[in-house]
């Protein structure tokens, strides 16, 4: 399958690069009509917010309530990437019955359904409760539960064959140091740390939603990068933007909701430690771990975007 979208998708960029100008211009008004089609349907099917504040800021997991976590799949979540993602998970490392698979911060819980649909064995742990409710109530079969992979206690010496970290869970987790200590102790010899990982300065902060061209970056075609995101909701407004403090290494995803009955805002701030690609991956092999190979997400039009595999050394 997976093979099968990759050729589809070279063929349509390859036949986009025959375009003449006006071919081309053609062709992006084909994708926005089609994508504000699909969009103004799944849209009326969204209900506002409610609060008793004007304004109300959110930060941390207080972010990932009720209300939050029951749009999250719409605003990021993309079925092809995450089939091909566990897919190459399955072709690089070659997972048995006797795998023991841990997703870290597992939310809406889709990879961890992915890889457990193969047969394998495999537990999400989240920070958040509303998160973990939600992949339970989405996924009754599959397990999931609250849990810090920061807290080195959180289970025994050589527990898993594999740990995967996804979708910029990494960049939430502040002392990734501990993280990787943790990883290392947890997983058995031979086993696989797999990260998703970001050029920082290059890949596209537009959440799928907000961009109308579909399977096309925008950034490809824009004089500077474009960090922001809007969507019209059925009962509110939705708005994103990402910035990144290079001195710092530390980058803010705002997201603003407005209800367009009473004016009022909700505010949420993802607060995301960045440092370089280079430096996480140097990181890891500081902790003992060997690089084994890397995964370009360009195949599914995430530029910019890997999933790195480390292994434990037997």
């Amino acid at each position: 399958m997976t093979n099968i979208i990759e050729t589809q998708l070279k063929s349509l960029i390859s036949t986009y690069n025959k375009f003449s100008v006006w071919g081309k211009m053609l062709f992006f008004a084909s994708l926005l009509i089609i994508s504000m089609f699909l969009l103004s349907g799944f849209n009326k099917m969204r209900e506002g917010f409610e609060q008793s504040d004007k304004f109300l800021l959110k930060s941390g997991n207080d972010v990932y309530d009720e209300f939050y976590v029951d749009i999250y799949d719409y605003l990021v979540f993309s079925n092809l990437k995450d089939d091909y993602e566990v897919g190459e998970i399955v072709n690089k490392t070659v997972p048995t019955s006797e795998s023991k698979i841990l997703d870290v911060g597992s939310g809406t819980g889709h990879h961890v359904a992915g890889l457990a649909a193969k047969g394998l064995d495999v537990l999400g742990i989240d920070l958040s409760p509303s998160m973990v409710k939600k992949a339970k109530e989405d996924f009754p079969k599959y397990k999931f539960e609250v849990g810090d992979a920061t807290n080195s206690g959180e289970f025994g010496p050589n527990s898993f064959t594999h740990i995967t970290c996804m979708y910029f869970t990494i960049y939430y987790i502040q002392d990734k140091t501990q993280f990787f200590q943790n990883a290392m102790k947890w997983l058995r010899p031979g086993g696989y740390l797999i990260l998703h990982l970001v050029d920082r300065d290059q890949f596209d902060p537009i959440l799928p939603p907000g961009n109308p061209l579909l399977y096309v970056s925008p950034q490809r075609y824009a004089e500077k990068r474009i960090t922001s995101t809007k969507v019209k909701f059925d009962d509110f407004r939705y708005s994103a933007d990402f910035k990144l403090n290079s001195d710092t290494n530390i980058a803010t995803f705002e997201e603003k909701f407005k209800n367009d009955t009473d004016g009022k805002v909700r505010k949420n701030e993802h607060i995301m430690y960045m440092p370089t690609l280079n430096s996480i991956v140097n990181e890891v092999q500081q902790q003992g771990f060997i690089l084994d190979s890397k995964v370009d997400l360009i195949n599914v039009q995430y530029e910019y975007q890997y999933l790195y595999f480390f292994v434990k050394p037997e």
